[in-house]
């Protein structure tokens, strides 16, 4: 009987989540001379109050010592209990196993099932410590649940705070119909399962990448050093550093705080952001913005953009700007300058292939050499040409030089 409880009660050394990972040896009991094969082995663990901790049973067991003790088991399955209730259950062919005091430790291909969110673990290395709930995981890690598919290096899972946690080269792909592109990778992650909520990069230093914003846009992506994806919400919110890539046409993006809200196909940011149009030489700056994926058209307000090729500059408190058709509407105290001219006006209408600019309302024009103040309701003009038309009740200045004798 002696021998059997030393079976049953082998040693697990205590096992941290960075500095003492599962690969720490346990501490050896002493050893114990030759072998013992048992069948219909149960493994029963309970607290300081009676309450279980695992219930495990397997077909068959091989005791030896080899240094350390451990039970060579076949067909283990059971479960791993938190204030007495099932919360995993697990089961494997072929595993080596220890367990000591509140701790249980599993080596080889096992898979843990989250009985509440119906959810999957499959790894060769598993750590249960009954005494804080904590599930602990690495080699060959693979996490599917019903909203995600993740893969990492390590894993550890708190029960009792509903959180996972996930380590080194960690991959998310989302399994909802509504977000079935996205794919999210990072160095840290941390899932709130109680709030549906993926909190990404926080604390980590290799930031986050976002591909798959939209299903016919697999080249867009977005970067940030932070991310948070809120799946009831449908929405991830990037920050620090975020940047917008998208493919066609090209245009990038950058804030400190851009969300990108997943059922309106929208990316907003409320907080400043800079734009760039490489093809079109075109960069500027907004105050806020707001990117429709769906028919590549992006707002914003407060906004100045720069034609490098044109040497324009274009100002207005809001911009339309319909990327596919390269068309830019501007209303609210617009104005287009050139190095030599000034036009000022309600509303304008710039075409950048023809580098044609249409403007209505209150129009302005403004020239410096020669000097020419001209005054109506629209405007027609050709950057490229430094060429302006005004329409529509014209009132000229035109400085009048005299020579006295």
């Amino acid at each position: 009987m002696p021998l059997l409880r030393l079976v049953l009660l082998g040693s697990l050394a205590g096992c941290g989540w960075v500095d003492a990972w599962i690969g720490d040896e346990p501490t050896p009991e002493p050893e114990v001379a030759g072998a013992v094969r048992l069948q219909n082995l149960t493994l029963r663990q309970t607290d300081d109050k009676g309450q279980i901790l695992w219930l495990l049973q397997a077909d068959g067991a091989r005791y030896s010592d080899g240094g350390l003790q451990q039970i060579e088991i076949d067909n283990l399955r059971g479960d791993l209990r938190v204030a007495g209730k099932p919360t995993y259950t697990l089961e494997a062919k072929a595993v080596k196993v220890r367990q000591r005091n509140d701790q249980l430790w599993i080596e080889g291909r096992t898979t843990v099932t989250d009985v509440a969110a119906r959810g999957t673990i499959v790894a060769d290395q598993f750590v249960w410590r009954g005494d804080r709930a904590l599930l602990q995981a690495q080699k060959n890690l693979q996490i599917r649940y019903p909203q995600v598919a993740i893969t990492a290096q390590r894993l550890e899972a708190d029960s009792q705070r509903q959180e996972l946690r996930a380590l080194k080269a960690v991959q998310v792909a989302s399994s909802l119909p509504e977000a079935q592109d996205l794919r999210l990778s990072t160095d840290v992650l941390v899932w709130q399962q109680e709030q549906e909520r993926l909190l990404a990069g926080v604390g980590g230093s290799g930031g986050v990448t976002v591909v798959g914003v939209a299903g016919d846009r697999q080249g867009d992506r977005l970067r940030a050093q932070e991310a948070e994806w809120s799946i009831p919400q449908q929405q991830v919110t990037l920050r620090r550093s975020v940047q917008v890539n998208l493919q066609e046409p090209r245009l990038l993006a950058r804030g400190e705080l851009i969300q990108w809200r997943i059922d309106r196909q929208q990316i907003i940011s409320d907080a400043p952001l800079t734009v760039e149009y490489p093809s079109q030489g075109i960069t500027g700056q907004a105050r806020r913005g707001v990117l429709f994926l769906d028919d590549n058209r992006t707002i914003f307000e407060n906004a100045r953009l720069q034609s490098q090729p044109q040497a324009a500059q274009l100002r207005a408190q809001r911009l339309t700007w319909r990327i596919p058709q390269q068309q830019v509407e501007a209303s609210g105290h617009v104005e287009i300058q050139r190095p030599n001219a000034t036009l000022r006006t309600a509303q304008l209408v710039w075409r950048m292939p023809q580098q044609e600019v249409e403007a209505q309302g209150g129009v302005f024009y403004h020239q410096a050499n020669p000097r020419i103040q001209v005054r109506g309701q629209q405007a027609k003009g050709w950057l490229d040409r430094q060429e302006v038309i005004v329409t529509g009740r014209v009132q000229t200045q035109v400085p009048i030089q005299v020579r006295l004798p």
